[in-house]
C-alpha cells in the first residue's frame, strides 16, 4: 500500500496524537506488546491505523487478523520451532494412555483439552486408595478424535448370549427408550455413563440414558440392595426380561466388572439372588440341613420348586444345580 508523505507528517505531528485519538474513538486492546484498536469498532470508520510510523491495515481476506505493511501479523507471537510445540495426541493414543494408568483426569486450559494419567496411593493399613496423584505430563488432544476412536458414530447394541448381558469396555452403546427414541451410553473401563467422552458439560443431560446406565452398573457391581430400594421386584424382573434374560442363572458384565445372579420364579421372595446366596441354599437342600427337623424322615417325599424329591438317608435331596430352589419348599 502506498501512502502520501504529507499524511505521515500530519500523523506524527503534535497536532494529532494518534494513540490517544484512536483509543478514544475506537477503544483499545492489547495484542502482544502493542496497544491496538478494537477492530470491531474501527471497522465502522476506517480500515487503517498508524502507530509509531507503521501503518496497520485490516486486510480484505480476513475479518479477525491484523497485518502490518510488511505483511506480518500485528502483535502476534513468533511462531515456535517444531521442536518447541506441545505434542498433540491422536484419539487412539489417548485411549491407550487411559488403559495404561490406574486412573486419569481431564482438563481444559482455555484452548485445548488435555489428559493426565494418575496412580492410586495406598496406606499400609487399607486396601482402598487414600489419594490419587498425577504421574504423566499433559497430553493434549481433540475430544472429537477420542469419540471417533470409541465409535460414537457407529454405536453397538447390547448383546445377550448364554443369559449374559455384556457391555464391552471403551465403546458407545445405543438403546431404544420408552419414548421410542434412540439413547446413547458410553462404556469406559468398568462403568457406563450417559453423554460423550470429555464433553465438558456441552451436552444436555439425558435422564433415561442415565437411569439405564445406573441399572446395569449396579448389577455389574453387586449393588442389588440399592437397586431394590429404587425399583420394585416387578420392575427389576421386567427390565431383565426385556433385555432377554430368562429365569435361572444370568451374568451382567460391564467392562472389567462381572456378577452372576439367579432370577427366581417366586415373586414373593424377590427376583434376584446372588450366586453365593443360591449356593448356600442349594447346599442346605443337598446336605439335609433344610429338612433336619424330626417331622422329616428319610424316604419321605418333599416338594422344592414345584417338583417332588425323596429324602435320602441324610435327609438331603438329589436336586440338579441351577434348579429353582426358592419356590414351594415343603
Amino acid at each position: 500500500m502506498r501512502t502520501n508523505g504529507n499524511f505521515f507528517n500530519f500523523m506524527n505531528s503534535s497536532l494529532f496524537n494518534h494513540s490517544s485519538m484512536v483509543s478514544r474513538l475506537f477503544g483499545s486492546r492489547n495484542v502482544g506488546s502493542m496497544n491496538m484498536p478494537d477492530w470491531n469498532r474501527v471497522n465502522k470508520y476506517s480500515q487503517t491505523y498508524m502507530k509509531n510510523g507503521v501503518l496497520y491495515h485490516k486486510g480484505n481476506r480476513t475479518a479477525s487478523k491484523l497485518y502490518t505493511r510488511q505483511g506480518t501479523l500485528a502483535g502476534a507471537r513468533p511462531r515456535r520451532h517444531p521442536s518447541q510445540r506441545r505434542p498433540f495426541y491422536s484419539g487412539q493414543e489417548i485411549l491407550d494412555a487411559i488403559k495404561k494408568y490406574d486412573g486419569y483426569m481431564l482438563g481444559y486450559d482455555g484452548k485445548m483439552a488435555y489428559f493426565r494419567g494418575t496412580e492410586n496411593v495406598y496406606s499400609k493399613t487399607s486396601r482402598y486408595p487414600v489419594e490419587s496423584r498425577p504421574v504423566s505430563e499433559r497430553m493434549y488432544f481433540n475430544p472429537a478424535d477420542v469419540n471417533d476412536a470409541l465409535g460414537i458414530h457407529n454405536p453397538k447394541q447390547m448383546s445377550v448370549k448364554d443369559n449374559e448381558v455384556r457391555f464391552d469396555s471403551y465403546s458407545y452403546y445405543q438403546f431404544t427408550g420408552k419414548d421410542g427414541r434412540n439413547h446413547r451410553v458410553l462404556s469406559m473401563g468398568s462403568s457406563l455413563s450417559q453423554g460423550a467422552f470429555a464433553n465438558f458439560g456441552k451436552e444436555s443431560f439425558d435422564k433415561e440414558a442415565a437411569d439405564y446406565a445406573d441399572f446395569w452398573n449396579r448389577l455389574s457391581k453387586n449393588s442389588t440392595y440399592g437397586l431394590e430400594q429404587d425399583y420394585s421386584q416387578k420392575e427389576i424382573r421386567s427390565k431383565l426380561e426385556e433385555a432377554g434374560i430368562q429365569n435361572g442363572f444370568f451374568t451382567v458384565t460391564v467392562g472389567g466388572n462381572s456378577q452372576t445372579y439367579f432370577m427366581s420364579q417366586n415373586e414373593k421372595v424377590g427376583a434376584l439372588f446372588t450366586k453365593e446366596a443360591y449356593d448356600r441354599r442349594y447346599n442346605m437342600l443337598v446336605s439335609g440341613q433344610t429338612f433336619h427337623l424330626d417331622k422329616f424322615q428319610p424316604g419321605q417325599t418333599v416338594t422344592v420348586g414345584g417338583k417332588d424329591y425323596v429324602l435320602n438317608e441324610h435327609k438331603g435331596i438329589d436336586i440338579e444345580y441351577g434348579a429353582e430352589v426358592y419356590l414351594g419348599v415343603k
